[in-house]
């Protein structure tokens, strides 16, 4: 086995040290839902604080969102990140309820300590949202042509023609975050906890799926 594959094991083992499985048992499955959606609201309402309105802006120009509360990095040699997190549509009738996603990504390279990053990626336009709809896993390294932009550090031209802009909020040991390596994959299983039937994103958000829980961050989104 080459020194490659021996390090791709180190960071599989290091995703499930770090963060462990996905839960099979619905209730945890229902509650892990709804927790999810109550921390992305509180996100958006500090994203919303700290942007003022320029945030405000691209909120109202976005064609959708992704929204991970928690995106937990760690790790040393071997970095491994993961984090749950939510995608809305927006439309003509305002925001669509929330399809649940993970972010999962291995990086090669010396890197010490651990970081906690509360993300928001606005897809600026109706590629960026086709993107992730049409299938069950999509990958930010290979975006298909997808410009991407950094809220923090990007100017004003970068962001007018990225067709991605992300917005983050870290702490910890680490300088920033490398969200372009990540893959997000849908949560059929918190999809189904959530709306009690079984529905993927593309479906939730052209409006099959209704959760009254919803609504405070579908409110944080508009307001």
């Amino acid at each position: 086995m080459n020194g490659r594959s021996l390090l791709a094991r180190a960071g599989m083992f290091a995703l499930f040290a770090l963060f462990g499985c996905a839960s099979s048992n619905p209730g945890e499955n229902q509650a892990e839902s709804q927790s999810l959606v109550v921390k992305a609201a509180t996100t958006v309402d500090t994203m919303k604080e700290s942007g003022g309105t320029k945030t405000a802006a691209l909120l109202e120009k976005a064609k959708g969102v992704v929204i991970f509360p928690d995106l937990v990095k760690g790790g040393a040699v071997v970095g491994a990140s993961r984090g749950q997190g939510v995608l809305l549509a927006h439309g003509p009738h305002g925001w669509s309820d929330p399809a649940f996603y993970e972010a999962t990504s291995i990086s090669v390279g010396l890197q010490l300590g651990g970081e906690q990053s509360s993300v928001v990626m606005f897809l600026m336009d109706q590629p960026a949202v086709d993107s992730l709809l049409k299938s069950s896993s999509y990958s930010l390294k290979a975006s298909g042509g997808l410009s991407m932009a950094d809220y923090n550090t990007a100017n004003q031209q970068q962001l007018a023609g990225a067709d991605i802009i992300v917005w983050s909020k870290s702490k910890g040991a680490y300088g920033g975050l490398t969200v372009s390596g990540s893959d997000l994959s849908q949560r059929f299983d918190l999809n189904n906890a959530f709306y009690g039937r079984a529905l993927d994103a593309a479906e939730i958000t052209a409006g099959a799926g209704k959760n009254a829980k919803a609504n405070p961050l579908r409110k944080a989104l508009a307001g």
